[in-house]
């Protein structure tokens, strides 16, 4: 058996940081499964093949496969285009961290001819574009008010603990646009008090800053100071906490981030509370919200797409279609008067 098989390097691709959430390394690990069935079918076990076997060339013909002979666990042949673009994407992050780390050695050009294929087959299978469905102002009030309306419990601190971070989550996701994996890696000394601000690493190792309210401040601050007493026994640098923390009977006395799938489980139940069960609150929900309601107080895609953290403009113009008031304004001179 070699040394390092393509077994390991899908594992080692999968626990690596740069690969992402736990979420989308369950995505991955999908679609490195569905890469392990095409090479079976070539005879390459992915159990006990050395990695080399992974050519340019099986890569490529692995995207045909994929859209023509790929059955599913529930009988249907091909994939879906968004499925197709995420494997797509999971073996272009395989490919580039193999090649980082000198376990697949292509050459320049060898590389660009893949990246030019990969292209090509995203284009040809280009996803609709579909427009963000924010919470609309109602239902945002109503999510706030469920976390700040739950009950307080003073004899047990560690659930108070849980309600206040609660109640910062939620103040905090739907004014500032922060990402659910930008809010769970910020620390303490990331917050800057004279401007009710932090500093935070987005996408693409993209530093940018990003704002509160008043009332998002005042809930973060609220929840920081309650957990004080246990920071200050942690021995650890208080800046280096982290701002949103565990608070289950696992974490014991540690200050442990929290998951994203944590957080999206905070939302799910406040929705249920605030009788949203069937409004599809998530963490990204929150973020079109903010990103609608920015781009609604400006009129301006540049300060929207700097809010966002989004690379491209074209990211941040579908905010630009949920404000676009001409058809309604045309259906009311029509109909209005009815």
């Amino acid at each position: 058996m070699p040394d390092y098989t393509l077994s390991n390097a899908f594992e080692d691709f999968l626990n690596d940081a740069m690969t992402g959430s736990r979420l989308t390394q369950r995505t991955y690990r999908t679609a490195l499964n569905a890469l392990a069935a095409f090479l079976l079918q070539e005879g390459v076990v992915a159990e006990t093949a050395p990695v080399s076997e992974l050519t340019i060339d099986r890569a490529q013909r692995w995207s045909t496969w994929l859209l023509n002979e790929h059955v599913q666990p529930n009988g249907k042949v091909g994939v879906s285009k968004r499925s197709f673009h995420t494997y797509l994407a999971a073996l272009a992050g395989l490919i580039r961290y193999l090649n980082m780390n000198n376990r697949l050695s292509f050459s320049g050009p060898e590389l660009e001819h893949f990246k030019d294929r990969l292209r090509y087959v995203r284009r040809s299978q280009k996803l609709p574009q579909l427009l963000p469905h924010p919470p609309t102002p109602e239902q945002m009030d109503a999510l706030v008010q469920a976390a700040h309306t739950a009950e307080a419990t003073p004899d047990d601190q560690r659930a108070e603990l849980r309600r206040l971070r609660n109640v910062a989550i939620v103040e905090a996701l739907h004014t500032s646009g922060l990402r659910v994996g930008e809010l769970v890696k910020m620390r303490r000394k990331d917050l800057r008090p004279e401007d009710r601000s932090a500093w935070i690493v987005g996408k693409g190792d993209k530093e940018r800053q990003v704002f509160f309210d008043a009332a998002a401040w005042r809930s973060i601050h609220t929840y920081l100071e309650y957990r004080q007493v246990h920071d200050g026994a942690t021995g650890r640098a208080l800046g280096d906490l982290p701002v949103f923390a565990r608070h289950d009977r696992k974490a014991g006395k540690r200050i442990l981030p929290m998951s994203t799938e944590a957080v999206e489980e905070v939302l799910k139940e406040l929705a249920g509370a605030a009788g949203l069960a069937a409004a599809g609150i998530t963490p990204h929900a929150l973020r079109h919200y903010f990103a609608t309601r920015i781009y609604q107080a400006t009129h301006d895609l540049a300060v929207t797409q700097d809010a966002l953290g989004h690379s491209t403009p074209a990211t941040t113009r579908v905010y630009a279609k949920l404000d676009d008031r001409a058809v309604r304004d045309a259906h009311e001179e029509a109909f209005g008067k009815r």
